[in-house]
């Protein structure tokens, strides 16, 4: 088997789990840089009216708003992660900026984006991908990202009760340092838990999903992006600017 970016372990890993966190993948020059960014983008957003939701901070289609979000979207790294567990035709299906604020409740109790899953030339794809990378060091009781290992392989009917929360069984939390990037298949149970910390937990995320798949309502890209003549067909693969059919030279 032909590996594009992870190990075989890590491949072995995500197939079991579901889900896969990446250490210091952006580095720390880089993560200045992206939460330099990231202020800028809320200051701006808030100073244009933008109304947030209660204790979270949050820019949808976060790649409106720089070059240096797009940049991040197509990082060369995570594409050739996306190959590894997607194939050579994908798509990104939203994005955002995302702060959630010291001691916030749960937004999002025990459940999975998707129960669809796929065969395509006999390998198992997942409905998509979803990829966090988190800017600031995320304590225990930071209101973690957290995951059940192996639920991508269990069927509805047996999943445990939504609301367990940090009770659920065997649950592995994403109590990560700045800079690592945690991917994970929408058919993986997941929650965020209460943020009983003093810190921030901040992150940026992109989805990504095979190439039939389309932006969600509020996610599509401009006008403005779609219609610049510079995108490369990586890009404007990414972007959905137009139809791409299964073509590695795209990544060159």
């Amino acid at each position: 088997m032909h590996l594009h970016e992870l190990t075989m372990e890590q491949y072995l890993s995500w197939e079991r789990d579901g889900y896969l966190a990446i250490e210091d993948f952006l580095s720390e020059g880089e993560l200045h840089t992206y939460n330099t960014a990231m202020d800028a983008t809320l200051a701006a957003w808030k100073a244009k009216g933008s109304i947030m939701p209660p204790n979270i901070d949050k820019v949808s289609s976060v790649i409106e708003h720089g070059e240096i979000y797009l940049a991040l979207m197509e990082h060369p790294r995570m594409m050739g992660i996306m190959r590894d567990v997607i194939g050579d035709a994908f798509t990104m299906i939203d994005n955002e900026l995302f702060i959630k604020h010291p001691g916030q409740a749960t937004h999002a109790n025990w459940h999975r984006d998707t129960a669809t899953t796929m065969l395509i030339g006999g390998k198992r794809v997942p409905f998509m991908v979803k990829v966090f990378y988190f800017t600031a060091d995320v304590p225990y009781d930071g209101g973690c990202l957290s995951f059940l290992p192996g639920s991508r392989h269990m069927r509805d009917e047996v999943l445990p009760a939504a609301e367990a929360g940090g009770q659920m069984p065997g649950h592995v939390r994403m109590n990560v340092r700045a800079g690592t990037a945690v991917l994970f298949d929408g058919a993986t149970y997941h929650a965020a838990m209460d943020n009983t910390s003093s810190e921030q937990r901040r992150s940026l995320i992109y989805n990504y999903g095979p190439l039939f798949l389309k932006q969600w309502p509020g996610y599509e890209p401009s006008a403005t992006l779609l219609g610049n003549k510079e995108n490369t067909p990586l890009r404007n693969m990414l972007l959905g600017a137009c139809p791409w059919p299964r073509d590695p030279h795209v990544f060159q």
